[in-house]
Formats: C-alpha cells, structure tokens, sequence
C-alpha cells in the first residue's frame, strides 16, 4: 500500500509516492513562474493544477496505482484568488509576497487593534496575509469583489480539483488571517470589517480529516482511481515539521531555506511580547509556535553570487577557517532584520576585516552570524518556556555539515537531519497515512517513516569557542541597531 504526499509550493510543486515502511518509491517535480510588478506578485492557479498532475504523474512512473491508498497536501499559506463556486479562477492568484496593500493592513490594524489581530490568528496585521488583500480588491476592483462567490487560497483550490470539496485546515486559515485560532471559527469581527461572510470563505476542518476522494475527472487526470481518499492538508512548514519528527511539545523544527523557519511543538497557544506566531498543530492536543529569519539562507545565496562560488567549495574551505576568522563577524541582515529585531529598514555589517583573511573566512563568519541569528530567536522561545534540546533540520543549510555542526555548537542543542530532503511532501504522506489506518497516531507514524541523522558534536573546545564569539556578536548587534 502507497500514499501520496503532494507539496505545492510557491515555485512548483513536488510528489513523491511512500510505502508503509517510509521508504519513497517515486517522485516528481514541476516549477512555475512568478509574475512581479512593483509591489505585485502573482501567479496562475490553473500553474498549481498543472504541475500537480505532473508531478504524481511522474511520481507514479512504476507504481502499482491499484495500491495508492490515500493523499494529502502541503501548500504555501496565503496566496489568494477568487473563484467561482467550482473552484474555477476569476483572477490571478495574490500571493504571500505581494504588498500591494499596506494601506489596506493598517486599515485593519487601526479598527480591530494590532494586538486583538495578533490574538485572533496568530499573526500581526500585514500586506501579505489575506484580510488586506481581500479589502484591496474590495476598493479596487468593486466588481470581481461583487461577483467573487469564494476567496480561496492553495489548499481549498486544490481540495476543490481534487474531490470538488471547498475545504481548507486551521493553519492555513489562521495565515489568511480572517480565522481565530482560539475559538476554531472564522472571526465576524474581521469578516463584518472585510465586508464578506462566511458563506465565501472555506469550511475549516482539521489536518487529517477526510475530505473526499477523488472526483473521475481528478482521477483520469492524475492517472490514479477514484478511490484515493484525500485527507486534509496544512501550511508547508506544519507539514515540514510532522515530516522530520517534530511531533511533541518541546521538538523543534529549524527549516532552513532562503527563509529560515523556526517552528516549535507546544501544548498551548504561545503568545509572545515578541509576536512568535502560534497555530493548531496537526496533533490532537498539540500547537505550532513560528518564527521566521529573513536574512538568513538568502544572505549566503547573496554572498556565493558576488564571488562567483559553489556552495560544497566554500563548505570544504570555510571548515578550515574557524581560526582565522575568529575575530571576523558578519550580520547577515542583506534583507533587512526581521524576527525578533523588527527592523527591515536595518542593513548588515563586516566588522574585523583585515588583508589576512578571504573569501572563505568571510563565508564562514557569514554562516556563523546565521547561526547567532538562530540562536537570539531560539532564546525567546526558551524564555517563554519551551525546553529546547533539540533542532531538527531541513533544507539547504541542513545538506551542509559544517553550517549544520556550526548550529549545533552555537545553540548548544542536539543536531538532527533528514534523510528525505523533502519533508513536506512526507509530513503530507504522513497525514495521509495516519488519516488512511495505517497508523494508530504520528508517534507510531514517525517511528517508522521519519528516516534521520544526528550529527556527533562532542568537540567541548568549540562549543566554548561559540559561546564567547556568540557574546560579542551579540554586542555588535546591539551597536548596529543604535547606529543605524
């Protein structure tokens, strides 16, 4: 028996096909493109269908498909359209990066309160979410805001493609910022403030529940049958944390893209003086809280294009270089300071450059103030009461020893990576095979299909290393946001 695990995200979309053992036997991948203008970012929805069937398709390449039992979904969070009431597209997709209404954000920060937002969904009144876009269009374009029977985001489109069900989860609702996650139900306050009703919004059921199976369109489509049963997916990063293992309260999830993603398993919703953003996690009983590093994965994509290098040279030389950049510190804010600094307009900084070091000494004290950066934001979520030993690590940097070993030493905590890369295909494979029977719940789920490595960090000499380099990154950081 197989279950299909399908991640559509901001660029593509990626299957992969796993078998009760958690081993992946297939998988594809389809991009798509992103149209930016100004503040505008958007996309075809008909882009996420596509690549979708793509993708399983591929996936599937010698497969018994008699044997798929079940599918679930992970999705970007708060990319928007308008649709009629199939599903079908009356307009190009918003997406999360698009800041096309700020003005329309502190319309809704000014009449329900910046922190009675921050209450309801778990996140602070923002351009990106999907309350101001839908005021956006409201004022102007009167008329596709008159004639728009739902406004979706990713998952209830592709749950409507899928088994013709408009239904999205509590983490993705939560991100469209229209949802409170105290109550489970979409907020009248900001709805009556929107001017929409709930009849234009998803059904909100939890992650896991089923929705449907496939519909004989979906199905001749994907090259499946149409008893595939569909479970209910989650925003991305949930779903990256149910696929490295990060299940109960107190695991911790380190996802490492151009974005980093700090996302922690509590046992109740963590609200912070610092704005961490709680959620419902997939797990009866349990809740996600999130924070996100800007300028992090971005800051060393940067850096490797201005020097014209590779990333496995610069891990190979920059491992040499934790001498002769000791005294060498870089804060990586290239896309301004974000969580918990709350300063994009602040830029970064090279202090204690001098004609001994090169390139690799700068790319080794770049991963280091990354790793600085991980640490500030895992103290916050120490003080607020999480006991945190251990980070499971995904993505780019997690492919890197060095920068993984140079975490582990400058957080002081235990060193986990995936052996799949792709974990939010697996936590929705996960999902749908907790939903489908073939586990009893997610611990036994993960005991069998997550598939990890703990890195050995038994040098006590680097650990003090990075304890007194992590007090004077600190310092300058500090000095930066004085000065600028």
């Amino acid at each position: 028996m197989y279950v299909i695990g399908l991640d559509v995200g901001t660029t593509g979309t990626k299957a992969v096909v796993v078998d009760r053992c958690g081993n992946t036997v297939g998988s594809g991948y389809r991009e798509y493109a992103l149209v930016s203008e100004g503040g505008k970012v958007t996309q075809s929805a008909s882009d996420w269908w596509d690549a979708a069937v793509f993708a399983i398709r591929e996936a599937t390449k010698g497969v018994d498909t008699k044997s798929i039992a079940a599918m679930s979904l992970s999705t970007q969070a708060a990319s928007m359209l308008c649709a009629d009431r199939d599903g079908d597209a009356k307009s190009e997709v918003i997406t999360w990066m698009d800041t096309r209404s700020s003005l329309e954000a502190e319309e809704l920060s000014s009449a329900i309160g910046k922190e009675e937002v921050y209450k309801k969904s778990g996140w602070l009144p923002t351009p990106v979410l999907d309350a101001a876009k839908i005021l956006w269009i409201k004022k102007n374009s009167p008329e596709l805001f008159n004639t728009t029977e739902y406004f979706i985001s990713t998952l209830e489109y592709m749950n409507m493609k899928l088994c013709g069900q408009c239904v999205i989860d509590p983490t993705n609702a939560a991100m469209r910022q229209m949802f409170d996650i105290q109550t489970g139900k979409w907020d009248a306050d900001i709805l009556d403030f929107i001017g929409i009703d709930e009849s234009r919004l998803p059904r909100v059921l939890p992650i896991g529940a089923e929705v449907g199976t496939l519909t004989p369109f979906a199905a001749e489509a994907l090259g499946l049958h149409t008893g595939v049963k569909v479970y209910n997916g989650a925003h991305d990063q949930y779903c990256a944390s149910i696929g490295c293992g990060a299940v109960e309260a107190g695991d911790m999830l380190l996802a490492t893209g151009t974005t980093w993603v700090v996302l922690g398993i509590t046992d109740k919703l963590l609200y912070t003086d610092s704005h961490i953003s709680p959620g419902i996690h997939a797990v009866p009983g349990r809740y996600g809280a999130l924070a996100s590093l800007v300028s992090a994965g971005s800051a060393l994509n940067w850096y490797r294009s201005i020097i014209d290098g590779n990333f496995k040279l610069m891990d190979v030389e920059a491992e040499k270089r934790m001498e002769s950049a000791r005294d060498l510190f870089v804060l990586p804010y290239v896309c301004g300071a974000g969580f918990p600094h709350n300063r994009p307009d602040l830029r970064g900084a090279m202090i204690g450059l001098d004609k001994g070091h090169d390139r690799y000494d700068i790319a080794r004290a770049l991963m280091e103030g990354v790793a600085f950066e991980a640490a500030t934001v895992l103290s916050l979520f120490k003080e607020n009461g999480m006991d945190i030993s251990t980070l499971m690590m995904t993505g780019g940097a997690a492919r890197s020893r060095l920068w993984s070993e140079i975490v582990g030493y400058v957080t002081g905590c235990d060193i986990y990576r995936m052996n799949e890369p792709e974990t939010c295909c697996v936590g929705a494979a996960m999902t749908a095979a907790v939903g489908c029977g073939l586990f009893k719940d997610y611990n036994e789920c993960r005991s069998v299909m997550v598939k990890r490595e703990k890195l050995i960090l038994d040098d006590p000499a680097k650990r003090e290393f990075y304890i007194e380099k992590g007090k004077k990154y600190a310092l300058l950081s500090d000095a930066l946001k004085k000065i600028v």
